[in-house]
């Protein structure tokens, strides 16, 4: 009886949430142009703000808001190559507040990764190196060529501080 109680509660819930306009099914339309921390809900719990890689298609789940805005974001390169390491690459602007907030998220969460949203879509994911001053960050080693002119292509319209 709790159980089908709890269960009801549930469902109403989730259809209140609907029926008002909260709930979708992906966030990535209404998605806030920023930085996001990557989540991990528990299993056989929906992920509460999902949305789509511009590249794949890939789902993932992302907090509520942005760590860091869009306005934090001072620049983004060309596509670079690197001949040591054999990669391309785009590299992507902080702020003095948006590298001192990334850094002291990367130090409480040493293992996080991180979203970048631009225009409604997720362009990359990333991690940040603890141990260094984050003034930027690289895009690129874990994507083809092809996936980073995509990403460059959002970035060429984005317009940075």
């Amino acid at each position: 009886m709790v159980k089908a109680i709890g269960i009801i509660l549930f469902l109403l819930s989730s259809w209140s949430r609907h029926s008002s306009g909260l709930f979708t099914e992906f966030q990535s339309d209404g998605l806030t142009s920023g930085i996001y921390i990557l989540t991990t809900p528990p299993k056989k719990v929906a992920c509460p703000n999902e949305a789509r890689m511009i590249v794949n298609g890939q789902k993932i789940c992302i907090s509520k808001k942005p760590i860091i805005a869009a306005d934090e974001l001072t620049y983004a390169t060309d596509i670079e190559y690197d001949p040591r390491y054999e990669l391309h690459y785009i590299d992507i602007g902080l702020s003095t507040t948006g590298g001192s907030t990334l850094a002291r998220t990367v130090q409480s969460l040493p293992d996080s990764r991180f979203a970048l949203a631009l225009e409604g879509q997720v362009i990359c994911v990333f991690r940040a190196d603890p141990t260094l001053a984050i003034s930027s960050f690289r895009i690129g080693s874990d994507i083809t060529l092809k996936d980073l002119n995509a990403i460059h292509e959002v970035l060429k319209n984005v317009k940075f501080n």
